[in-house]
């Protein structure tokens, strides 16, 4: 028996040698696989199964999609999806093998938020990526835990994804939103919002636009009755999200809740959403946030309380966002929308 590697695995060797470390943390995301998996079909350990291939072909460009296909149909170890037909741009419809690609994920993924999320995130913005010159940035942001007073304060953004030149991976953004933001408010009302211009003097909301922001979208995430957060897409072009497009980021808004908890949602009741400073002051006091994590992790472990590090995450989160809401009073464009 020979112990040749067939060809599509000593191309994807080849391949993976040549990217760096960025492009394979990317490729690892949007297949949904760990970096030994791939190791092992590179190596010929295994064989990959079909969702998996069909998610590999989609994240490589052309012509290697092209070149990793042709020398995929030569094995016959290896089912090779069909080639799923064009997207058409201006539909408001989630085309087929994008549901099926996310409930096979959502069967088998060990870690639904992360796989899920960047998964629907990725299918979200190559549907909506229409021209070249389109920069977008789509971000997943959930309900932090609700204060001393039981109300839910703000929005976290819990994982980020855009297109080229912005990061293209799915991310996470120590960022939060409140109710000046087109992601809180679509929260509160608990409907769509759409926003052509941003620097339009009419346009109330988001008070404080995001950088390289000129349109945007947002749209709450819902399941029973209960909220987990919005789902918000930014776009550097005047007049980018249409009422077509909204109505697509509301079907995957809706396939976005797959990837959340049952717990994950909550009663509306809670949701009190408070006003928060811009970006750039919230920066001021997130670029300490891993020196205040680690801090936080030794006072724990000198005082005998060693608390799991994701928890102390949560804490200093949650000590950030009480200092960010003494700073912002209710400003008075905000008060005469709300009125």
């Amino acid at each position: 028996m020979t112990t040749e590697k067939a060809a599509w695995r000593r191309y994807l060797d080849d391949l993976f040698r040549r990217l760096s470390p960025a492009e394979k943390q990317r490729l690892y995301a949007e297949v949904g696989v760990s970096r030994t998996t791939i190791q092992r079909w590179r190596n010929g350990e295994n064989t990959a199964e079909p969702s998996h291939v069909h998610r590999l072909l989609n994240a490589l460009p052309e012509p290697e999609r092209h070149q990793l296909r042709l020398l995929m149909q030569e094995d016959p170890t290896l089912q090779v999806p069909e080639t799923p037909p064009p997207i058409e741009v201006a539909s408001d419809h989630i085309p087929l093998h994008v549901y099926e690609d996310v409930l096979h994920l959502a069967r088998h993924a060990p870690d639904q938020f992360w796989l899920l999320g960047g998964t629907i995130v990725f299918h979200a913005l190559t549907q909506l990526e229409a021209t070249e010159q389109a920069e977008l940035e789509i971000v997943i942001a959930g309900c932090m835990p609700p204060g001393d007073d039981g109300k839910i304060r703000s929005l976290r953004a819990l994982g980020v994804r855009g297109t080229a030149p912005r990061r293209t991976d799915f991310h996470t953004k120590e960022m939060l939103f409140g109710i000046e933001s087109l992601a809180g408010y679509a929260a509160m009302q608990r409907h769509s919002m759409l926003v052509p211009d941003t620097q339009d003097p009419g346009t109330a909301l988001p008070l404080h636009s995001l950088e390289h922001e000129r349109s945007c979208a947002a749209v709450p995430l819902m399941w029973g009755g209960k909220i987990a957060g919005a789902l918000l897409a930014t776009s550097n072009l005047l007049h980018f999200f249409t009422e077509e497009k909204l109505r697509l980021l509301e079907r995957y808004a809706d396939l976005m809740c797959l990837a959340f908890s049952h717990q994950d949602f909550v009663d509306v009741s809670y949701l009190d959403l408070a006003t928060l400073p811009d970006w750039q002051i919230q920066q001021t006091y997130f670029r300490l946030f891993r020196q205040r994590v680690n801090e936080e992790y030794k006072r724990s472990v000198q005082h005998g309380s060693l608390q799991e590090l994701a928890h102390v995450e949560v804490t200093v989160r949650q000590k950030i966002e009480g200092e960010l809401l003494q700073l912002t009073p209710l400003p008075s464009r905000l008060e005469t929308i709300e009125g």
